[in-house]
């Protein structure tokens, strides 16, 4: 009987699942890395919410919305993490709420978007890229990011403001 719960229903096969679980990973990485801060714990939440969605996918509702469903395993994940590592702190669930609603628009699988964002991140100019390579890729703190930079941290928050500004231009513009 417990075999039978782990096998997905005839209509969602193990190529359907993975070309789903494709199409939203990078989705659910941002998601994972909003929730924890930590690259390597949102890594692990995402792989541990594949596992878990794989298994429970029989029970899965086909009317809703697999990115969802998926956010919730993740979620679910998360306050699972934050209950063994009580040290870190969680996020409540208005803040919770508040990031779902910023995830709505992408949805449907826009995946699209994150590639959009590479190819608009690989034309920034290297001073713009390294500073956010260094303070987001890193995940340094503004102070020793402009260290690592051999700058001011004040100069380096308007270099990474006018990086955004310039993301957010081609992302606007790039169709």
């Amino acid at each position: 009987m417990q075999a039978a719960a782990i096998l997905p229903p005839p209509a969602m096969d193990r190529t359907c699942f993975s070309e789903l679980i494709r199409r939203h990973h990078l989705m659910l990485l941002s998601y994972a890395r909003a929730l924890a801060g930590a690259e390597v714990t949102a890594r692990e939440l995402v792989q541990d919410a594949f596992v878990a969605a794989w298994q429970s996918l029989g029970r899965f509702d086909g009317t809703r919305d697999f990115a969802v469903w998926l956010r919730g395993i993740v979620r679910n994940k998360w306050r699972e993490h934050c209950r063994l590592h009580a040290r870190e702190v969680s996020l409540d669930e208005a803040a919770l709420s508040r990031l779902e609603e910023t995830l709505v628009p992408y949805d449907a699988g826009d995946a699209e978007l994150f590639v959009r964002l590479a190819e608009c991140r690989s034309k920034l100019p290297p001073p713009l890229a390294e500073a956010i390579r260094v303070f987001y890729d890193e995940e340094r703190s503004s102070e020793d990011a402009a260290t690592a930079l051999g700058m001011h941290p004040a100069a380096l928050r308007k270099r990474l403001e006018r990086a955004r500004a310039a993301l957010r231009h081609c992302l606007s513009t790039h169709h």
